[in-house]
């Protein structure tokens, strides 16, 4: 198993990737710290980690209050004495309208999920990381970042601005021994972007796959599994990556 004996933080649990990741991380050996905005969306993620044999903390608040990412980081040093794993699994579905409708409270709501929540949590994570020379950071994206989606402007820039926090932080904190990527995926079932009611709908899936090169929309464990190899030791030498994990939709 590759995260044996590890600790991850995963935000955001019932969101986005939260579920599939949560389950092969703990597949994996990794004890978990859950942490979601609704105490009660915790529960059924917590079970699976349970199932599995591992140790997991629950944990709610609202994450784009920077004093909620402290709070998370350090209740999860108090209970299992470090972090080694940070996901930061962040999820707003998008709303498109043209820029110049977009107004102040969508695009401030946009950022504070999508840029601060990811921001507030690599920091609080990172002052303990840097003092124990260890860790990684994994940031769930967007590849829709990557060519920018007309009447998605503000979608797309806090993705794209994720994706230069990656860059620029993972320079900056590769010599202390931490390693921060991201995965920036699209058309992989998730229940936020790509729900099973949106999926099983037989005309609306043909549409989507006409422009997916691979033919098919990825499931939910491939980028998870992605996920756990970014946070072995197996990937130690990946510093700063936006990897791409969508299907041939994009190849920057």
């Amino acid at each position: 198993m590759k995260l044996t004996g590890k600790i991850a933080l995963i935000t955001n649990v019932s969101h986005f990737m939260g579920p599939a990741i949560t389950e092969e991380f703990c597949r994996e050996g990794a004890s978990v710290a859950l942490h979601d905005r609704d105490a009660a969306a915790v529960k059924p993620y917590a079970a699976i980690a349970e199932r599995l044999g591992r140790d997991v903390l629950s944990l709610a608040g609202d994450l784009s209050r920077s004093g909620e990412a402290d709070r998370a980081v350090e209740a999860v040093v108090a209970r299992f004495g470090r972090l080694d794993i940070l996901v930061n699994n962040n999820a707003h579905p998008p709303s498109g309208s043209p820029v110049e409708e977009i107004t102040d409270a969508a695009w401030r709501e946009m950022m504070a999920r999508l840029l601060d929540e990811p921001f507030f949590c690599l920091r609080a994570a990172l002052r303990v990381m840097r003092p124990a020379g260890r860790g990684k950071i994994i940031n769930m994206s967007s590849a829709a970042a990557f060519p920018g989606l007309p009447n998605y402007a503000a979608y797309t820039a806090a993705r794209a601005g994720v994706n230069g926090l990656t860059k620029a932080v993972g320079r900056e904190v590769a010599g202390a021994g931490i390693q921060v990527n991201a995965i920036a995926q699209n058309y992989d079932e998730n229940p936020t972007y790509f729900p099973p009611a949106l999926t099983g709908d037989p005309v609306r899936l043909a549409r989507m796959v006409k422009n997916i090169p691979a033919g098919r929309l990825a499931r939910s464990e491939e980028s998870a599994r992605l996920a756990v190899y970014l946070a072995s030791e197996d990937a130690d030498f990946f510093i700063g990556q936006v990897i791409p994990f969508a299907g041939g939709w994009v190849t920057p």
